[in-house]
């Protein structure tokens, strides 16, 4: 065996090179897709979570009314004016709840929705003002019913003037035929010249 010396040394040249691990390539296209995901996910959670449909006016006022009616007395006044005076600010956004009891039936006496409903509507919004400011004894049943009423006449009414008017009946306009060649009066003959006389009678 030849000494280590004499070993002729080899050269192996450079090793291959170690390729990159996969998050390390990859990372970009995992954070888009986590992204993507996330957008998703917050598109469904909205489109299942839709808010409520806004209820009608009518329907509001009639369960404050039915609260209204297990509530005291006092407390029942308050609630019952405010759930009302709210319904007729939704109806028309003229009759502010803000106004007196006067200048609101001022308002509300030039509106053609509420005309119908103004006897009604003037006697609770009174009536609610004489027990809450003055002590004069109510009957919560009385008022809920007054409001009631009110309410159910400018409800009739919204429905009548969202109905549609019908186009007006307009009868059709006579029209003239002009005469034709066969209605024309025939004119007189033309006057026929005499005859000439014969020679025999010359």
């Amino acid at each position: 065996m030849p000494p280590a010396e004499d070993i002729p040394f080899t050269l192996l040249g450079p090793k291959a090179e170690v390729p990159p691990g996969f998050w390390s390539s990859y990372w970009g296209a995992a954070v888009l897709g986590v992204a993507f995901v996330a957008v998703l996910a917050l598109v469904a959670v909205r489109l299942f979570r839709r808010a409520p449909a806004a209820r009608p006016p009518h329907a509001l006022l009639a369960a404050e009314l039915t609260v209204a009616e297990t509530l005291p007395a006092a407390e029942a006044v308050v609630r019952v004016t405010q759930a009302f005076r709210g319904y007729l600010f939704a109806v028309d956004a003229r009759a502010l709840p803000s106004l007196a009891t006067e200048e609101l039936l001022t308002v509300t006496g030039v509106i053609p929705v509420f005309l119908p409903a103004r006897q009604p509507l003037a006697a609770a919004l009174r009536s609610a003002d004489a027990a809450k400011f003055a002590g004069a004894g109510l009957e919560t049943s009385l008022l809920i019913a007054g409001v009631r009423e009110a309410a159910r006449r400018v409800e009739d009414a919204r429905r009548t003037f969202a109905r549609p008017t019908p186009p007006p009946i307009v009868p059709p306009r006579a029209t003239t035929v002009a005469p034709t060649s066969s209605a024309l009066p025939t004119p007189p003959p033309l006057p026929v010249p005499p005859p000439l006389p014969r020679r025999d009678q010359a």
